[in-house]
């Protein structure tokens, strides 16, 4: 082979492997996770819709706990910026039940909570009573037509910024979780949960104490997720979650014991920061 071609080659072959590091290596930097782009978040959302109007109301829900206080339930009570959703005029209090703090409501009467939005509208003729064509024509309301109205929640939520990473894998063991949280059982998780993730029910109180008629239907609905979110090559995380639901017919039955679902694991731990047991110690309101 002749020299020059062989040096030729040989300078051929060095540029492509400087380039190819140089590509890797801005496909590493990428993809690396940025510190500075952490954010420990924990999320409690208490949904409360009645179909008729209740009277003499007070409801226990369940909260996320550790160490018998609940930095979500104290959120609520001192009115925090981290109150994100909360109807006009409601007041929240901490109650220590014999299943532990959780989130108190009181009402003298609570009328069901219904979305108006407009009707469909019609097209007006074009001018010369001639047919208008399609996108021609002014949208007008139909004389004589109402608002369609749709029964909805109430939505109680408040969000928590954590300093410390949250341990989205044994929340149980070292974070606030739903509770009361009574014989936690392994159950099979459904496809979209991810490989690692593990999934259990539990048992768990709720408190319902009303007069109304005796058709009347209230569904309660409680969610509490806690997640790591960061910048690498993308946005991405992991998390955990919990919800538990009641549907109770008539007059508020008292105390009741209902099934909570439970996930944990849900998302990617490759560059995440490590869980320290006191993450939840101290929350701050985002």
């Amino acid at each position: 082979m002749d020299r020059r071609l062989r040096v030729a080659l040989v300078v051929v072959a060095v540029i492509l492997l400087v380039a190819a590091g140089a590509v890797g290596f801005a496909l590493y930097q990428f993809t690396r996770p940025v510190p500075e782009s952490y954010t420990h978040t924990a999320e409690y959302r208490a949904y409360v819709q009645p179909d008729a109007t209740l009277t003499n109301v007070t409801l226990y829900l369940p909260l996320p706990v550790e160490n018998g206080s609940s930095p979500a339930g104290d959120a609520l009570v001192a009115g925090s910026p981290g109150v994100v959703d909360a109807p006009p005029g409601w007041s929240f209090a901490v109650e220590d039940t014999a299943y532990g703090p959780m989130l108190a409501l009181s009402f003298p009467t609570l009328e069901p909570n219904y979305r108006e939005r407009p009707p469909p509208r019609t097209v007006d003729p074009a001018p010369g009573g001639t047919t208008a064509a399609p996108g021609t024509g002014t949208p007008t309301l139909a004389p004589g037509r109402t608002p369609i109205r749709t029964l909805d929640y109430y939505l109680v939520g408040v969000r928590l910024a954590f300093a410390e990473p949250i341990d989205t894998r044994t929340p149980a063991d070292s974070e606030p979780v739903l509770r009361p949280r009574l014989n936690a059982t392994d159950v099979r998780c459904d496809e979209l949960s991810g490989e690692d993730a593990v999934c259990r029910r539990f048992g768990t109180r709720m408190y319902l104490s009303y007069e109304a008629p005796e058709n009347a239907t209230v569904d309660v609905l409680v969610t509490y997720e806690g997640y790591n979110e960061w910048f690498a090559g993308g946005w991405t995380g992991n998390s955990f979650r919990q919800s538990t639901r009641v549907v109770a017919t008539g007059d508020g039955p008292g105390w009741v014991a209902v099934e909570g679902e439970e996930t944990t694991g849900v998302g990617t731990y490759r560059g995440a920061p490590n869980a320290v047991v006191d993450a939840g110690a101290v929350a701050v309101a985002r």
